[in-house]
């Protein structure tokens, strides 16, 4: 069985205008949080300053900074004057932890994934694994939300790739890996509102490292960061989060029933730790990885009846 978390956990919740689910996932973690436990909400702001968009009200944001503050009262807002966008707001909650605090890891979270209250606890149990093997970039415990649980159950000890980076946690180190890389894809972004990056320019710059990509979110920089490094990015099989994000920017209810998000079931048991992946496993996962990205291995995600990767195609983003 996992053990009593026994160390802090820095966790940062990346918000923008959406109080009304922001609600639920703080409450999922305020259950298994206290005082010792760093907490920062890195809350976007209303207008862009590149493209000028007003994307959300000031009322709206102000909302989530008070729903932060009643539900977490030591923790600290981070609050942008701008809208920087979804890439930047990440490189903000990262900064913090990695580089001003110099933690040695975090777990984030946006406001659109309700935890289990084993959500932490598994975190914890995965980011030991990611100290002990150094080829793992990414932890996370959202598991297969399309998994029955007699299923869960049976394999709850198993990890697997993940299909995106939801409620992820990462070492300083591997963060550090990663910077020069991120730094690049964070330079083609520069002076543009993220949603009208140029999106021709990103796969150049992927398909001159050898890759044929074109989805341009931050999340592939960060798959295409991980696989250079010859890294993988695990989740357990279990099921320890729910999505909630039905409507956002590039979300809308017919995607997320077609996605089938709605039918997720969280594991209802205690679970044990899960179990160190074997070096024929990483491997197995980093070829597959090499095949997808350089455009050998069919369609992106083959996961709940063979859906395209989430990506951009549901982007929730600021």
């Amino acid at each position: 069985m996992l053990h009593r978390r026994d160390t802090p956990m820095h966790v940062a919740i990346l918000s923008f205008n959406r109080p009304h689910y922001l609600r639920l996932v703080l409450n999922s973690l305020r259950v298994q949080v206290c005082e010792r436990d760093e907490i920062a909400l890195v809350q976007d702001g209303a207008v862009n300053p590149w493209s000028g968009r007003v994307k959300a009200s000031h009322e709206s944001i102000q909302e989530c900074v008070d729903i932060f503050r009643s539900t977490i009262p030591w923790g600290a807002v981070l609050q942008s004057d701008d809208n920087v966008s979804i890439a930047f707001n990440y490189e903000r909650a990262e900064t913090h932890f990695f580089e001003t605090l110099c933690r040695p890891h975090a777990l984030f979270l946006e406001d659109d994934l309700v935890l289990s209250p084993q959500y932490l606890r598994t975190t914890q149990a995965l980011l030991e694994l990611a100290q002990s093997e150094k080829r793992i970039a990414y932890v996370s415990a959202y598991g297969n939300m399309w998994a029955s649980l007699d299923e869960q159950r049976r394999r709850q000890t198993e990890l697997q790739h993940m299909h995106e980076n939801w409620g992820f946690a990462m070492t300083r180190e591997a963060w550090l890996d990663e910077r020069p890389f991120r730094k690049q894809y964070l330079g083609l972004l520069d002076g543009k509102d993220y949603s009208q990056r140029d999106g021709h320019r990103i796969s150049d710059f992927y398909r001159k490292r050898g890759w044929n990509v074109n989805i341009t979110s931050q999340d592939a920089a960060r798959w295409i960061a991980s696989l250079e490094l010859g890294k993988v990015r695990l989740t357990t099989f279990a099921c320890h989060a729910r999505y909630i994000g039905e409507t956002g920017e590039h979300f809308t209810p017919q995607l997320y029933r077609d996605g089938e998000f709605g039918k997720t079931l969280m594991i209802d048991t205690p679970v044990a730790a899960p179990s160190l992946p074997t070096s024929e496993q990483i491997e197995t996962w980093l070829e597959n990885e090499r095949k997808r990205f350089k455009g050998e291995a069919g369609a992106f995600y083959k996961g709940h009846g063979g859906s395209a990767p989430v990506g951009d195609s549901i982007s929730r983003k600021s």
